[in-house]
Order: structure tokens, then C-alpha cells, then sequence
């Protein structure tokens, strides 16, 4: 694993954008993978009029590792952020961007596989964690894609009420992440700081799940100097 300190967001965003952009110059077809959240967004930010319309990245086709499809819905709330922050103002076509769903998370992983890999992907540290969807205590540690089902039958979302209920969580699993050829967590903000150390520190359990991805053998971690700030 590799350990780079950045001094601010804005500086460890830059270090995940020269890789993503170094794997994305590749003359072949490119595959990355993306995360949703806040800790990305000045990354995104600085990525988009770099990328938007631009001949070069044409056949760079974009992987989403988890959802939480909504009732009745194809799509969940990754889906639509990820439009928001970064697909829909880099001019991403919806054929060029793949997320695991009900129809095809049980092919997922092969599918991928099928395509050449992922050749980078970016991750978050969640404050409990967790990466992707796999969350402590009830993630399966040798598990490829998997479905989490929740309640079926609950109308409510009990997380945000004023949207539709998501009975299932979609998820790339650990081994799906191994498979990753370059594996990229960014980490930023002082509230971080805590899980960051028990991160780096403890070993490998389930009650940290992201505990796991130091086993990956092409780990870069790239975090601000708030987040390092327990760190000794």
C-alpha cells in the first residue's frame, strides 16, 4: 500500500486526478470506476472541463459499484448523484456508464472481466468503515457482487422519507475489489480522522471492512492533512 499526505482536499484531489487521467490516456479501450459522495467532488470538479466532449476519452466507459435501486425504479440514489456531480456535466452518455442492478448484479463481476478489468478505481473511506456498500459486521469478506436484501414490503425509506423505499443494496464485494488494477482511496476531512487511523492500524476484521482492501496488491491511499491528523 502506498500512503500519500496531501496538504489540503484540494491537493489530494489533484494526486487522484493525474492518476485517473494517466490510466485514461491509454490508447485502448479504458475502464474506471467511480465513487458518489462528498469526498470526490472537487476531483470531479476539476475533472469535468478536462474531459467533457473530448475526442481522446471516447471509448473510456465508466463503472458505478454499487446502488440501491428504488421501488419500481431501474436506479437508486448512486446512480443519480452521479449524474448530478459529474455524468450529466461532462456530457457522459448513459451506454458509456454500467452499475450493478436486479437483472444483472449475479453478472457483473464477468461481465467486467469480459471487458479487460477495471483498470482504476476510486474509493472513499466511509466514517463507520465501510467501502462501497459493504458495511461492518455483515459484509462477506469472500464475496464477488452481491445483493443485500432489507425489507421487501417497507413503503418508507427510513433513511430519507421523502424518497421511495430501497428494499435491496447491489454492491461489488472485496473480491471484486482485488480484482481492481489499480485501486485508489481518497480520504479527506477531520472527521475522518479517527476511522482513518483504525483503518491503517488494526487488522483485518469485519468490524472495519475497508480493513480488507490493504491485502490489494496495487493500493494507493491519498488523503488531506486532516484526515492524517491522528495518525503518528
Amino acid at each position: 500500500m502506498k500512503l500519500i499526505v496531501e496538504e489540503n482536499e484540494q491537493k489530494m484531489s489533484e494526486s487522484a486526478m493525474y492518476i485517473l487521467l494517466g490510466a485514461m490516456m491509454q490508447d485502448k479501450r479504458v475502464n474506471i470506476s467511480l465513487t458518489s459522495g462528498r469526498s470526490p467532488r472537487t476531483l470531479y470538479r476539476l475533472m469535468v472541463p478536462l474531459v467533457k466532449d473530448q475526442e481522446k476519452f471516447k471509448d473510456i466507459q465508466y463503472y458505478l459499484f454499487d446502488d440501491s435501486p428504488y421501488v419500481g425504479e431501474t436506479h437508486g440514489g448512486n446512480w443519480k448523484e452521479m449524474h448530478e456531480i459529474f455524468f450529466d456535466p461532462a456530457n457522459i452518455p448513459d451506454d458509456r456508464i454500467h452499475i450493478p442492478t436486479m437483472e444483472n448484479w449475479q453478472d457483473f463481476d464477468e461481465e467486467i472481466r469480459q471487458a479487460g478489468g477495471i483498470d482504476v478505481m476510486v474509493i472513499g473511506l466511509g466514517w463507520d468503515g465501510h467501502f462501497c456498500a459493504n458495511l461492518p459486521r455483515c459484509t462477506p469478506l469472500d464475496s464477488y457482487t452481491y445483493c443485500m436484501e432489507f425489507d421487501k414490503k417497507r413503503e418508507v425509506n427510513p433513511t430519507y422519507p421523502e424518497r421511495p423505499a430501497q428494499p435491496y443494496s447491489l454492491t461489488m464485494g472485496p473480491k471484486s475489489l482485488m480484482r481492481v488494477k489499480h485501486l485508489v482511496m481518497i480520504v479527506n476531512g477531520k472527521e475522518k480522522a479517527e476511522i482513518f487511523k483504525k483503518f491503517l492500524e488494526e487488522p483485518i476484521s469485519a468490524e472495519i471492512p475497508s480493513t480488507v482492501l490493504k491485502l490489494h496488491p496495487n493500493f494507493t491511499v491519498i488523503c488531506d492533512q486532516d484526515a492524517a491528523s491522528m495518525l503518528e
